[in-house]
This record gives C-alpha cells, sequence and structure tokens, in this order.
C-alpha cells in the first residue's frame, strides 16, 4: 500500500472513530449526520478503488507515426516508469516493459515485407501496448512535444 493510500484509510479509520465517540458525546441529530457521512466517504472510497482497480489497469493499444526514434524513447520510457517500470527489455523490434515479474506494457516496431522497421513519409509506424492512463498520458505528451516542435 502506498503512503498516500495509507493516509487516506488512516483519515476514512479517523473520521469513523469520531463518529462512534460523537454518538456518546454529542446530541443524536449530530451524530447521525456524522454517519450518513462515514457511510457516504467509505462507500465513495471503496467505489473511487474499484473503478482505478478495474479501468486503470486496463490494457489498450494505440498506434503511433514518429519520425524521431530516440524521441519515441524518451516519451514512451519516461511514461513508463512513472508507471513503475522496473525493468526494461530491448529485443530486435520490440520494447518490453515489466513491474517486477509482470509485463506493464510493449513497444512494437511494425515491420515491413522485409522485415525492417516500417516507414512511411519519414516515421516510424510503432503500437504501444500499456495501460490506458498510460496511453492517455503519451497521447498528451506526444501532442505537447509536437506542438513544440513545429
Amino acid at each position: 500500500m502506498t503512503p498516500y493510500a495509507k493516509a487516506i484509510v488512516g483519515g476514512i479509520i479517523f473520521f469513523t472513530l469520531f463518529t462512534i465517540a460523537s454518538f456518546f458525546l454529542l446530541p443524536p441529530k449530530y451524530s447521525v449526520s456524522f454517519a450518513i457521512m462515514d457511510f457516504a466517504v467509505i462507500v465513495f472510497a471503496i467505489l473511487v478503488w474499484w473503478n482505478d482497480k478495474y479501468y486503470n489497469e486496463q490494457m489498450g493499444l494505440r498506434v503511433f507515426s514518429i519520425s524521431d526514434k530516440k524521441f519515441i524513447r524518451d516519451v514512451i520510457f519516461r511514461q513508463m516508469n512513472m508507471h513503475g517500470a522496473s525493468k526494461i527489455l530491448e529485443k530486435d523490434n520490440i520494447i518490453e516493459f515489466y513491474k517486477g515479474k509482470e509485463k506493464a506494457g510493449e513497444v512494437r516496431f511494425k515491420l515491413d515485407e522485409n522485415g525492417k522497421p516500417l516507414v512511411i513519409d519519414g516515421k516510424y509506424v510503432i503500437e504501444v501496448e500499456a495501460p490506458e492512463y498510460i496511453l492517455h498520458n503519451i497521447d498528451h505528451e506526444l501532442w505537447s512535444l509536437i506542438g513544440h516542435k513545429q
């Protein structure tokens, strides 16, 4: 559990204990109000946790065409490192990212009929397979950097 998650769980536990104590120390109308708020916070926290667990870690695929291999390396490596990739394996035309022993993502250079990276109009065609939120970050960063280059 991350320190941030521990702080949130600690806050919820503290608020729950405060709510229980309020039944002994405050008038019932305040205690019931705190109990309703506490229940809402706990339900909301569980729903956010489920959403994060299911949707953010869901793998997706994007196809990009980029002119510079260094540009690809900088943007995608930075995003995968922010995701927590601890190991990067580069094989021929595939770059694999691992988070511990689990595969966290992959970059594949599309190949032409000769087995060489496909280059169309001076741009490499790549497929990036990673969790959706990482792909979303890569989309934004690529468009931002492309706008600055032009």
